[in-house]
């Protein structure tokens, strides 16, 4: 049972080490997410225009300029920092509000008592 449970730990971990570090996209997917950020074809696109997908500004602005140019962000996909619209992080459905709360979810011992 500990090998079971260590091997869950060991898993959790470096799944979420590897969403930590950022998902590396394809070229494709990259050159997609630029054209997205910058629709009218600009040189650079700004900290606001990035904003969506890049998920380190700093990290990603290689010559410390308030922009990102094509290779910046080309950079920044490849080491990870860039992220499909599809992966913000932000949920959709009902509020938390609406959730039970943990206590009541919380399993009884044989006596009946939550703890």
């Amino acid at each position: 049972m500990k090998v079971i449970f260590l091997a869950g730990v060991f898993a959790a971990s470096t799944a979420f080490g590897a969403h930590a570090a950022g998902t590396k996209l394809t070229q494709a997917e990259c050159d997609t997410l630029w054209n997205q950020a910058n629709p009218s074809g600009a040189a650079t696109i700004t900290q606001a225009q990035a904003q969506p997908y890049v998920t380190d500004f700093k990290a990603a602005n290689l010559d410390g300029d308030s922009s990102l140019d094509q290779k910046e962000f080309a950079t920044a996909c490849k080491n990870g920092l860039v992220k499909g619209m599809g992966s913000s992080g932000a949920a959709s459905g009902d509020p938390s509000d609406k959730m039970a709360p943990a206590e009541k979810m919380a399993p009884k011992n044989s006596s009946g008592s939550k703890y």
